[in-house]
């Protein structure tokens, strides 16, 4: 079976990430951990013999709270219950302890709400961010705005390395969710002729079922790789985007620079599915 971790802080943005996991599990008949990640609060005039018994007890506290919160969450969106527990982790650093019990835990997908607007540790909010820069996981950022709504559509972006790879990747989770997909490349102009030989819809049809439609779309540097991909997503409507990701120069980068505070609607409307892309 299949494991989703979705992260929550309690708060009603955390909901949409958990929206999205209920709906994901549902349709892909995996397990949802419900995650919550905690600061110990430890007074100074404490004797040390009762530090760890102090921990423990707040841990039990926080874990009481969170199965109440998942409960409530549950009864709220008049959802049946699949197969979920929930687990939190006393730790300085939530990203760390997100990433580490991942990990160690064989996790499939982490699923994780954004929020806010503004540049991009603004946009995605900065544990997301990092979480996504280093998981080895995949993972699935959602809107803070996101309410959970029939999800049909997933629209990869290619830059064409590890393509077929990539693709083959893609499809699976399309196929597992049954999902129709579509694939977006932008080029510029030299290659555009090349980019339409391996772009071969008919040849990729086959290979891939799940696709149903190509967008070969021409780069325009004026512009820049945000705004376009931002204008096909608005006429696209995918239910899902999807990107492959360097450890080292993220596809944030590349659409965010610290110097604009402009935002792109798609981050702040469109969940994001968000694979490492694997090294050559």
């Amino acid at each position: 079976m299949k494991k989703i971790l979705v992260t929550t802080d309690f708060s009603t943005h955390s909901k949409a990430g958990m929206r999205f996991a209920v709906q994901l599990a549902a349709r892909m008949k995996a397990e949802i951990v419900f995650f919550h990640c905690f600061q110990a609060l430890i007074p100074a005039t404490i004797h040390r013999a009762r530090i760890e018994n102090s921990m423990q007890e707040q841990a039990a506290a926080q874990l009481k709270k969170l199965e109440k919160f998942v409960a409530g969450f549950y009864t709220r969106m008049k959802a049946t219950p699949g197969q979920y527990r929930c687990v939190v982790k006393e730790e300085l650093s939530p990203e760390s302890a997100i990433l580490e019990y991942a990990h160690r835990e064989k996790v499939d997908f982490i699923c994780i709400s954004t929020r806010g607007a503004g540049q991009l540790q603004k946009i995605i909010g900065t544990n997301t961010s990092n979480v996504i820069r280093k998981s080895l996981v995949p993972v699935l950022a959602v809107p803070h705005t996101y309410r959970a709504r029939s999800i049909k559509k997933i629209l990869y972006a290619s830059d064409l390395e590890n393509f077929d790879l990539e693709m083959t990747t893609v499809s699976a989770f399309a196929r597992a969710l049954e999902l129709k997909m579509d694939m977006a490349h932008f080029s510029f102009a030299d290659n555009m002729k090349l980019a339409r030989i391996a772009l071969d819809a008919g040849i990729l049809a086959r290979k891939y079922p799940p696709l149903e439609r190509i967008y070969l779309e021409p780069f325009e540097v004026n512009n820049g790789f945000a705004t376009q991909f931002d204008q096909l997503v608005k006429k696209v409507k995918p239910s899902l985007v999807a990107f492959f990701t360097h450890t080292n120069l993220t596809w944030f980068d590349k659409l965010f620079s610290t110097s604009r505070s402009e935002t792109f609607s798609f981050i702040t409307k469109t969940p994001m599915l968000v694979y490492r892309k694997s090294a050559k």
